[in-house]
């Protein structure tokens, strides 16, 4: 048989087997379509879900417009409240043809009394005498806000101090083992905590450093010598910071002065402070607020001015300054006159150094630098000489928007005329305070001493929702508002 032909003869058998396989395609054909269909009806049906759940685009973007410009609305009608609360709980408005409710919930604040005494006088054997306040007055309850303690205990420990204190408008007075050191700073709700002081400023001032037009200006710093550095009329800023003297600071003729950036407004900023064309490059401008720390023989004087300390709110690099207007620096005695603890230094990174071996290199290779001790008399001396016989009260005036500390001199205010305005009511810790005010002030609430209590700072939370079509939208918000109106949007968030 030839070749071709017995192979031809064998075909019909491999042609059996691929005819039996050609249904197996088929199935799988059928299988996927089955599956697909399933897949496909799955789709269609989520698809459904999602338009009917989900409204129109224009529908969507009417209610993210409508919150975003309710959240504005509530972000600027809590900026003109201010921090004392939220400006509203709820408050609706129509924007667009869209119904807007907004929600303010408070979550935190920032008060200024913060526990303190009204009023400590440190002196040993004190009595109401080294508490001299205006009989215009009336009772020293009606005079001082908030608590009062006199020191009445001789010198020794805090066991042997017995304290007489004064609570509540009506001054119930009662007797304390405790040494007036422990009634004095803030109080978290069950004790006092000491202050602490900032760490000592990086660089020497010799004085003013620039200008802008005829405002002056001075930056954070040391301020050394023993020649008092004069302000004689004029105009005058003290950037935010935090001010160390060694030499006394007399303040006369009329001028006007606002140490730091806040509720009061002085004739500059620290945005400008720090770009004026002599500013120092290390300006060491801080946070907001000024902070005056009086070293060896520093003291401050005010004759017939305008003088305004905005509260200091501190930073990392100055803790120690949160709060504090004036305060004198102490390395610690003990004496017939008084007894002041060492102060302790709080740094940048929470730990703390006494104040005796607290030193800082400001650059390399530089002579490191330290604090002084106050050196003022305690039984004569005036740390805070105040003295308002003005004819206007806008050039005779002094308000310190935070704690005057000066546990080892006196605080002294003095007029014999109304047209003055004198506040300090974040509490007064000194050896004797005297108000010798003759007249009440022309303007009703122009006197204020003690502690006042008032809310500098808020946290909120801001949610602002829209119906629009049957369909919801949300804007929530985060914001902090101070005193001075500015304020920080911490996160916000919107869903449509």
């Amino acid at each position: 048989m030839p070749h071709d032909l017995a192979t031809r003869m064998k075909r019909p058998v491999n042609n059996e087997t691929t005819t039996n396989d050609a249904g197996s395609a088929l199935l799988m054909v059928m299988v996927l379509m089955v599956v697909g269909g399933m897949i496909a009806t799955g789709l269609l049906a989520y698809s459904q879900a999602v338009i009917r759940a989900r409204p129109a685009l224009h529908e969507r973007i009417a209610g993210a417009e409508a919150v975003k410009s309710g959240t504005r609305m509530a972000i600027t009608l809590q900026r003109e409240f201010g921090p004392s609360d939220c400006f509203a709980p709820t408050a609706s408005w129509t924007i667009a043809n869209t119904a807007v409710t907004a929600t303010c919930t408070s979550l935190s604040n920032y008060t200024t009394g913060r526990g303190r005494l009204g009023t400590v006088i440190t002196a040993n054997a004190g009595t109401t005498a080294n508490l001299v306040t205006p009989t215009w007055a009336g009772s020293l309850s009606q005079a001082v806000t908030g608590d009062v303690t006199i020191n009445t205990g001789a010198l020794g420990t805090s066991s042997s101090q017995q304290m007489v204190r004064g609570v509540g408008s009506a001054f119930t007075w009662s007797t304390s083992n405790m040494g007036w050191w422990q009634l004095a700073g803030d109080n978290s709700g069950t004790s006092w905590t000491y202050p602490y002081l900032p760490q000592i400023p990086s660089y020497s001032r010799p004085g003013s450093q620039a200008s802008i037009g005829s405002c002056t200006l001075y930056y954070p710093g040391r301020y050394l010598g023993t020649t008092p550095l004069t302000l004689t009329g004029g105009t005058h800023y003290f950037a935010s910071g935090v001010y160390y003297f060694e030499r006394p600071l007399v303040i006369t003729g009329g001028a006007q002065v606002v140490f730091g950036e806040g509720l009061y407004a002085g004739c500059a900023v620290d945005a400008q402070a720090a770009y004026a064309t002599t500013a120092p490059k290390s300006h060491e401008i801080t946070g907001k607020g000024a902070t005056l720390l009086l070293g060896d023989i520093a003291t401050l004087t005010v004759q017939e001015s305008s003088v305004r300390f905005n509260r200091r709110v501190s930073t990392t690099s100055t803790r120690g300054s949160e709060g504090v207007a004036i305060r004198t620096v102490n390395f610690g005695q003990s004496n017939t006159s008084v007894t002041v603890p060492a102060d302790v230094v709080l740094l940048a990174d929470g730990t703390t150094s006494p104040v005796a071996t607290h030193s800082i290199i400001p650059i390399a290779n530089s002579t490191p630098v330290s604090y002084r001790t106050s050196s003022l008399a305690p039984s004569t001396a005036w740390a805070v000489d105040v003295r308002l016989n003005g004819t206007s009260v806008t050039s005779n005036r002094f308000l310190a928007d935070g704690y005057v500390f000066v546990p080892n001199a006196g605080v002294r205010v003095a007029s014999t005329t109304a047209t003055y305005a004198y506040s300090a009511t974040s509490g007064t810790v000194a050896t004797r305070v005297q108000h010798n005010l003759s007249l009440a002030p022309s303007t009703a609430g122009n006197y204020a001493t003690g502690i006042v209590s008032t809310t500098i700072q808020r946290k909120v939370r801001l949610t602002v929702t829209a119906n629009s079509a049957g369909h919801s939208a949300t804007s929530t918000a985060v914001m902090e508002i101070h005193s001075d109106r500015s304020y920080a949007i911490n996160s916000w968030v919107i869903d449509p």
